[in-house]
């Protein structure tokens, strides 16, 4: 089998209509792991670490203690697109750019970010909800008070539309070529917004509602991922959906150190479950309860009432602090059947593009691959933002 590798210059290419596209990945994201992912391999994990705060305690005699620290694993991924074109495709009247290598770069960079997107709905903290600009209001002032980090927005773009019906808009920044090129909504209170395609609206039905009016809080399992409400009100086919918050009176959400905040904490679930049983347990981001640096959350959630938000559907969005998440892209991908790789690096979206040509049959097989490790390390330096439609 002859190779042919595609030149660099389409590397380039590919990653740059990536990173218009790719928004969510890079803003508010730090590659903590940049000088150590050279040479790794898809499925290799990293640990990020929550540091221990300390014991703080009034007068001269110090209660020192052991440092406590927990971790948050990400794994690294690879997504790939690939094509099958005639070895002719040079000399015909295929426009590769415009034919194959955007649309598939574009088709990439839309499974990556959408799984990024759900996957970081469902592990912050905390969830504003309300209406019109108050949710974006609250989010953009909790997260400044625990931070002194740049704070960054994402919101369905429908739901720019339908505020902006009701007489309310961002402060646009920058140029107008600028802002409509990657999505850039504007300003608020500080916060940059970008729409999100992605981020989709969810529905709560009053039979979730009634389902959990009697509902306490039970317990947590030593994880802290599952989170078992009881004395629920089961029914046919009612289910509490992904991605619903759902709050216990008196449970609080902490900062990024530990200590209590006066908002409270969202037990946002990260699948769907079904309401059938009186006792029902909700995947949750793993809760921290204990008193050290990386505990998220304050207050005994036992035999205490549980509530989620009033029946209606809801655009959603998720405000962050800038290193909330990491994004790490692995440096090289080498194939044994390719003579060399071409990589594009854009923006910090790096995309390798290798085509393999088979002599007898005259096809080309092209494929984009985008390996990457992304993921939310630090949940407390995150929000969901919930308004009715």
């Amino acid at each position: 089998m002859a190779n042919t590798v595609i030149t660099n210059k389409m590397a380039m290419l590919l990653s740059l209509k990536m990173a218009q596209l790719a928004g969510f990945l890079k803003k508010g994201a730090k590659n903590y792991f940049q000088d150590q992912m050279a040479g790794k391999r898809n499925g290799q994990s990293y640990d990020f670490v929550l540091r221990d705060a300390g014991n703080v305690v009034e007068g001269l005699v110090a209660n020192p203690r052991d440092i406590v620290e927990k971790k948050v694993t990400l794994t690294i991924k690879n997504v790939n697109n690939s094509v099958r074109t005639d070895a002719l495709e040079g000399i015909t009247d295929i426009k590769w750019q415009e034919e194959i290598a955007e649309t598939y770069a574009k088709k990439l960079i839309q499974k990556v970010e959408a799984d990024a997107v759900d996957e970081s709905i469902t592990k912050a903290t905390t969830c504003f909800v309300g209406e019109g600009f108050k949710p974006m209001a609250e989010a953009g002032a909790y997260l400044q008070s625990i931070t002194n980090e740049d704070i960054y927005g994402f919101i369905d773009p429908q739901a720019q539309a339908t505020l902006a019906a009701n007489g309310q808009q961002f402060v646009p920044t920058g140029s107008p070529s600028d802002l409509y090129a990657r999505g850039r909504l504007g300003n608020f209170q500080n916060v940059e917004y970008t729409a999100e395609r992605f981020i989709k609206p969810l529905t709560i039905e009053q039979s979730t509602i009634n389902a959990l009016s009697a509902a306490k809080g039970a317990s947590l399992n030593e994880a802290g991922d599952k989170f078992t409400i009881s004395g629920v009100t089961t029914a046919a086919n009612v289910v509490l959906k992904k991605g619903t918050p759902v709050f216990v009176d008196g449970v609080y959400a902490c900062d990024t150190i530990g200590d209590a905040t006066n908002v409270p904490y969202a037990f946002i679930a990260a699948a769907d479950v079904a309401l059938s049983s009186t006792s029902v347990d909700i995947p949750v981001t793993p809760v921290v309860t204990a008193d050290i640096g990386a505990r998220s959350l304050v207050g005994d959630f036992a035999a205490k009432s549980v509530s989620i938000p009033e029946s209606g559907s809801y655009y959603r969005g998720i405000v962050r602090a800038d290193g909330a998440v990491c994004n790490s892209e692995v440096p090289s991908l080498e194939f044994k059947l390719s003579d060399k790789t071409a990589a594009g690096d854009t923006d910090g979206v790096k995309v390798f593009v290798n085509s393999f040509t088979d002599g007898i049959s005259a096809i080309n097989t092209t494929r984009f691959d985008h390996p990457y490790m992304f993921g939310v390390v630090e949940p407390r330096a995150e929000s969901v933002i919930m308004w009715k439609r």
